[in-house]
């Protein structure tokens, strides 16, 4: 439903209209459940420091209109922003909307409808990701899109920026499933494949059944998430010298190793009570595990 009101609110809460630009200045605006606020035309709605916005309805910011937040005080809410891409493309590093995610595509992909959420996703062991997802809808699509996921810091949910990769997933729930990614200042990028679908951040090294996840360059561990058996396999040559588990306090626990060669090995852990645990790599290499 679109109320007038919603835009009057940003008059009332010390908006300044000033040519092709929005300004709210003080105070805060708060879009509510069930409330769309459409920004019609080029225009660009700027939030400034010491303002804030909540949205826990729609922000439709339409294919013109864009949006400036303050570092370290975003939109945040339940609610989505969306923004749409509306030529055929293809498209260098345009960021629709403003609202922090920039696509490259290399073949004409049709209109691009992006939506950006604020509720962290969670798998199913309990670990979150940054408090920022997207959506990509082009039905049109084929091929491949680069895309760049810029955050705030304050949406990091206690993870390490240097350790994020991107995730994405068919359905805004997950099952999520890890992309090569390259992690940079507030950034995180990846390719995708068409369909393009649900995409976010989580640790790099969350664990997961799968044994398709690389923890990292020439070392490969899986499963971590795990009943028991964990495999250790160094896929650069490098011979695993010393493997060492840590509680969550950093004790070492004892653990029974079998190591078949000089590059693989596994471990049991089917001893160990439920909960996380860290996998320590030849004194160098640090993942995250969980016993279940």
């Amino acid at each position: 439903m679109y109320r007038h009101s919603a835009f009057l609110c940003v008059l009332l809460c010390g908006a300044v209209v000033q040519g092709q630009q929005v300004d709210l200045i003080g105070g805060s605006l708060h879009v509510m459940d069930g409330t769309t606020l459409r920004f019609n035309g080029p225009l660009e709605f700027v939030i400034q420091p010491g303002a804030s916005v909540v949205n826990d309805g729609i922000i439709d910011l339409g294919g013109a209109a864009s949006v400036n937040e303050p570092v370290g005080a975003p939109i945040s809410g339940a609610g989505v922003e969306i923004a749409r891409l509306e030529d055929e493309g293809p498209s260098s590093a345009a960021t629709p909307g403003g609202l922090g995610l920039t696509l490259t595509t290399g073949a004409p992909s049709g209109p691009i409808t992006i939506t950006r959420g604020h509720v962290a996703r969670e798998f199913p062991e309990g670990d979150l990701s940054i408090a920022r997802w997207f959506a990509l809808e082009a039905p049109g699509a084929s091929g491949t899109v680069d895309v760049v996921m810029h955050y705030d810091p304050s949406e990091l949910n206690g993870l390490s920026g240097s350790a994020l990769a991107l995730f994405r997933s068919a359905q805004e729930d997950g099952p999520w499933t890890i992309l090569p990614s390259t992690a940079s200042e507030r950034t995180v990028s990846a390719t995708l494949e068409a369909p393009w679908t649900f995409i976010t951040a989580f640790d790099a090294n969350v664990p997961t059944a799968s044994p398709a996840l690389f923890a990292t360059n020439g070392l490969h561990v899986w499963p971590t998430l795990t009943t028991g058996q964990v495999f250790i396999h160094s896929t650069d040559g490098a011979p695993l010298d010393a493997l060492e588990v840590f509680d969550g306090l950093g004790r070492t626990i004892a653990t029974q190793v079998d190591q078949h060669s000089a590059t693989l090995a596994t471990m049991d852990l089917s001893g160990l009570a439920h909960g996380p645990y860290y996998l320590r790599v030849n004194r160098l290499t640090t993942i995250k595990l969980r016993k279940e």
